[in-house]
């Protein structure tokens, strides 16, 4: 079931359906996609960065279908040749977050430059900003289960 992170292949994942594990306080993951390959190298990009949870597989499916509705929802709002979709975990949840704003460093992802955002709509519950430079940015944020199963929008 993907690629789960670890600290080394003896100890406990650090990222679960519960959530980040001690050491970790936050962890992002990333990949690149080409417009040209439309959704089925959107579908590639979320099944990698969602591929690092592990979780039982109705979570992990979930959180595709989340990134698979954040992919939909950036493309039909962007003409930008790539994209990114990023996936981040903290204390307080798991967000993903598509984008054609593919020049922000990833350590940067969360500046303010792209986390305070104003949002411009909300649509099927994922949140859409437009960054100064017209970049847009589709979010959806997840809560981590409390007892297993899916992940809260």
């Amino acid at each position: 079931m993907g690629t789960p992170v670890r600290t080394s292949a003896d100890e406990p994942p650090l990222l679960t359906e519960y959530g980040l594990m001690e050491p970790a306080l936050e962890m992002e993951f990333a990949a690149h996609f080409t417009r040209l390959g439309g959704a089925d190298a959107s579908d590639a990009a979320a099944a990698a960065v969602t591929g690092v949870v592990e979780a039982p597989a109705a979570f992990v499916a979930a959180l595709l279908d989340a990134a698979h509705r954040v992919n939909g929802c950036l493309l039909a709002r962007t003409r930008a040749d790539v994209c990114r979709i990023v996936l981040t975990a903290d204390r307080t949840g798991i967000t993903v977050a598509g984008t054609d704003d593919t020049t922000i460093a990833l350590d940067r992802a969360h500046d303010s430059r792209a986390r305070d955002l104003p949002v411009s709509a909300v649509v099927d519950g994922l949140h859409i900003r437009h960054g100064p430079e017209g970049h847009v940015w589709v979010v959806w944020q997840g809560a981590w289960c409390a007892g297993g199963g899916q992940p809260e929008p």
